[in-house]
Parts: C-alpha cells; sequence; structure tokens
C-alpha cells in the first residue's frame, strides 16, 4: 500500500489523564517540557473518555495533522488507530499507560524524552489493524480467561500497576472454568474446550506476556492462541511460561494464522480489546493489511524493504 505524505499540520497529542491511574498527565507534563525544549509547535488536547479519543483523532485528521499521537497505553492507542486507519496521517505514540505492550512489541522506548526522539526523528511504518463490531484493534482481542483478567485488572491497577495482571489471574484460576467455544478461522472452523483464545497483531499484552512469539503486526494476518483444557494447578504452574513465549511448548496450546477469525460460544464470554474490556461473544474479525502508518524508532525493521516509507 503506497500513502503519500501530504499532510503537514502541526503535530497533535491526545492525551487520556486516566490513563495508569492518572500517572499519564506526569508523563505528559515531562513530554511536552521536552518538546517545548527542543522547538517544537505542537497541539494538545485532554480526553474526556474512549468515545472523545476517536473523536479528538478524527477532527486532527480532518485539520490536516500530519502526525496524531496518543498519550496513554493500548487502549488510547487502538482509539486514535481507529480514526487514523487508511488516511495519509501518522499514529505516534507516547507509552503513558500500565502495561504499553504495543510499544513494547515495536522496541519502543518508555522514557518520555526517548520516546520524543523517535516522534521527531523515527520512521513511518505500515502497519495491520483488525477490524470487528466497528471498532479496531492494534494488538491483541480475545475472550475467555484472559478477557476476565483484564476486567479484574482494570479495578485493581490502582493498588498493584502492572503486576494487576498476575494478581487478576490468580484471582480467576480460582473461578474460572474453561468453556467450548467455536472458533472459524478463514476457510477452517473447529469446536474446542479452552480457557480463552486470543487473536494477537502483535506479541505481546497483559504487561510483558508473550503470548504470541511469532506474530507479525504488518503480514495481514493474526496469530490465533487457543490454550486448550488443563488442570487449573497445571495452568497456574505453567503460567509464567508465556513471559518468555515458552508456552508454545505445551501440547495444550495451538496456533493458527488467518485473515479472518469469528468465535461464538454457548456463554456469554467476555472479550477483551487491547487491555480493555470490550462486550461480549460472539465476535468476528477481520485483519486489514498494512493500512496503518505509525511512526516508529529508525532501527524496527523486518523483513520486507517495503515496511519503512
Amino acid at each position: 500500500m503506497n500513502i503519500k505524505k501530504t499532510l503537514t499540520g502541526q503535530p497533535f497529542f491526545i492525551v487520556n489523564p486516566q490513563a495508569n491511574n492518572g500517572r499519564a498527565k506526569m508523563y505528559w507534563a515531562a513530554a511536552r517540557s521536552e518538546l517545548e525544549a527542543r522547538g517544537v509547535n505542537f497541539r494538545f488536547a485532554f480526553s474526556r473518555d474512549a468515545d472523545d479519543v476517536g473523536r479528538l483523532a478524527r477532527q486532527a485528521v480532518d485539520e490536516g495533522c500530519a502526525l496524531v499521537t496518543g498519550v496513554g497505553g493500548d487502549g488510547t492507542l487502538s482509539h486514535v488507530a481507529g480514526a487514523l486507519a487508511g488516511t495519509e496521517a501518522t499514529l505516534g505514540i507516547l507509552p503513558a499507560g500500565t502495561g504499553n505492550d504495543f510499544a513494547r512489541c515495536l522496541k519502543f522506548p518508555l522514557q518520555p524524552s526517548a520516546a520524543c526522539e523517535v516522534l521527531l526523528h523515527g520512521k513511518d511504518r505500515l502497519l495491520d489493524v483488525g477490524r470487528y463490531n466497528g471498532r479496531v484493534f492494534l494488538n491483541v482481542t480475545g475472550a475467555g480467561l484472559d478477557a476476565a483478567v483484564v476486567a479484574d485488572a482494570n479495578r485493581l491497577k490502582r493498588y498493584f500497576g502492572s503486576l494487576s495482571y498476575l494478581v487478576a489471574l490468580v484471582k480467576q484460576l480460582l473461578f474460572y472454568r474453561p468453556c467450548t467455544l467455536k472458533v472459524m478461522l478463514d476457510d477452517q472452523q473447529f469446536t474446542t474446550r479452552a480457557w480463552l483464545v486470543s487473536i494477537a497483531n502483535g506479541r505481546y499484552y497483559g504487561g510483558g506476556m508473550k503470548v504470541a512469539p511469532q506474530a507479525e503486526c504488518d503480514d495481514g494476518l493474526a496469530d490465533v492462541v487457543v490454550v486448550g483444557q488443563m488442570h487449573r494447578l497445571r495452568f497456574l504452574t505453567t503460567f509464567p511460561k508465556v513471559y518468555a513465549g515458552k508456552h508454545v511448548l505445551m501440547p495444550q496450546v495451538n496456533f493458527y494464522r488467518a485473515r479472518r477469525i469469528c468465535v461464538e460460544s454457548d456463554f456469554s464470554l467476555p472479550v477483551h480489546t487491547d487491555g480493555d474490556s470490550a462486550g461480549l461473544l460472539p465476535i468476528c474479525i477481520t485483519m486489514e493489511k498494512q493500512v496503518l502508518r505509525v511512526r516508529v524508532p529508525a532501527h524496527t525493521s523486518r523483513g520486507s524493504k517495503h515496511d519503512f516509507l
């Protein structure tokens, strides 16, 4: 996909003041000072909620902003991306969230000064997005245990920070039971009893869990991870393997790749998207190849010579 750089407006920053339990405001203060010290002309706004993030991003594109940056976590970025996908604008990242897993996928620096350096001197890379139920996801969406964990973790973040995902997992393992899922992948389908199914564009979620070690966010496909039924004690004792991606060696974990993925269940299972709770099953996702321009570190690369513009 060939996207021409025709937008020239001032960089626009959308700050989610609720991200990371309000710590995003301190992150933005440091980044703002850095940008001002470098003599950068820019505009910014604080969002009121998730819908407002998307509205502000669409307004910025309409006004000709070439670089629209989300200041927050993966959820903030996905709402900005929903407005930018298919346009000529570039998504910028200031990783001020709790997990910052999409930034981790791109080897994006977390410190405000280093992140600003990338925004000013990085390169643009065309990446995929997934689309379902009228919204876009950048990193990982899924259903089952991990969605229940996300819902709990979002309530626990004020107490445990990035460790909230681990605390929530231990809590859910005491109550959650595997469910029967119907999974449709392009031209195949199967029914399985599973703890969870994750549809991954990026490799990490939950604050550094390497759920899909081979995922590439520009190949037009999602990596689908299905964690089958196993005893909850075994699940708990082997869970740390996911941080190194070693869960791929477990026979109960199966991996697939597909462009179109649908998941159904007889139960009203929760769904998560990019760190936020996102309703209930069923979902039907379509991956869109290289429709979003993202500002990344200059040294971030992957195979194809067409990755960078």
